[in-house]
């Protein structure tokens, strides 16, 4: 159940700009103006900027961008709201802690966000750079059963939720690299690592956390990235980005296999592209030419096409190889 401080803050939120005075924010609170006072520098020491005057209401400005469970929620629709979302200051990976959670029976949607990883963790044993307060680091625990997508799916929703969700929120048009990456003007902005647990005995999958990490402002890079990764842009706030991930997220797991491979499809960065991979110690190259109903991508080599389900493929991208 939320407090007063809570409630405050999404109605703050919802109203987009909107001032509220003390008696209206009161009455829809249930409290006294006093108790409205006492949330608001409640709010402000934790780094929200409210402007407020005798004459004029209680207003949440624009330059927020406090990453807080109340925060991300108040952005949620409200069917979402009872979503667990937990915010830490610093963990080593949000993809190992949620796992626990969902070891311990967290409930689908239980979301883990954390403002800085000291061993953010990519596909193939890579690491994902995340510094503090320059992204958006995040995991979504899901429960196969609760979702019409299966979850060879969860990674392909994930990477069109990322899309969306920056579309939304600003004038960019991302796309994804086969098979989990997201980027902007030929850089990388977003990496997505999604691992399943299976149960012992019976064999099938019993959770899936889905990792989402977002470049947002970041800007200097370890010089070994410098080449390859970029980031959306500042201006946007780390809650209304992690809301919008997650909405977005649900609404495509809520969907038939063929709306989101053909999504997929659209927002492809390879297909009609001459890529290159390693198979079985042997490099390859040749023209990505589609992404099949399970996600897989075929290429055109000298060879003849060949079917990819899982790897890296190299593309060329600002006169280098992604």
């Amino acid at each position: 159940m939320m407090g007063t401080k809570e409630e405050l803050l999404q109605i703050l939120i919802s109203g987009n700009g909107a001032e509220f005075s003390g008696q209206e924010l009161a009455q829809r609170l249930g409290v006294s103006r006093t108790a409205v006072w006492k949330a608001v520098n409640a709010l402000c020491s934790e780094g929200y900027s409210i402007k407020a005057g005798q004459s004029r209401g209680y207003r949440l400005t624009d330059d927020n961008d406090v990453l807080s469970a109340g925060a991300v929620k108040g952005f949620l629709p409200e069917e979402m709201r009872d979503n667990e979302i937990i915010v830490l200051k610093t963990v080593d990976s949000t993809n190992t802690y949620a796992k626990k959670l969902a070891a311990d029976g967290a409930r689908d949607g239980t979301t883990v966000i954390a403002l800085c990883q000291t061993a953010g963790r990519g596909r193939r044993g890579n690491s994902f750079y995340s510094p503090e307060k320059s992204g958006l680091y995040m995991t979504v625990v899901l429960r196969p059963e609760k979702h019409k997508a299966e979850t060879d799916l969860f990674t392909i929703c994930a990477g069109c939720a990322v899309c969306r969700a920056i579309e939304r929120l600003t004038d960019k048009k991302p796309l994804i690299k086969w098979v989990n990456d997201v980027y902007l003007d030929g850089k990388k902005i977003c990496g997505i690592l999604s691992e399943a647990t299976v149960d012992f005995e019976s064999g099938q999958i019993e959770s899936v956390v889905t990792g989402i990490g977002i470049n947002i402002s970041t800007e200097n890079f370890p010089e070994e990235l410098e080449k390859k990764a970029g980031s959306v842009g500042g201006g946007v706030a780390r809650a209304k980005l992690a809301a919008a991930v997650m909405e977005e997220l649900a609404l495509c797991l809520g969907r038939c296999r063929r709306a989101n491979i053909e999504e997929y499809r659209s927002r492809s960065l390879v297909l009609g592209k001459e890529v290159s991979f390693v198979r079985q110690g042997i490099n390859f190259c040749g023209k990505a030419v589609d992404i099949d109903d399970k996600g897989r991508l075929t290429v055109e080599t000298e060879q003849g096409k060949m079917l990819l389900d899982s790897g890296e493929v190299s593309v060329k991208l600002n006169g280098g190889l992604s």
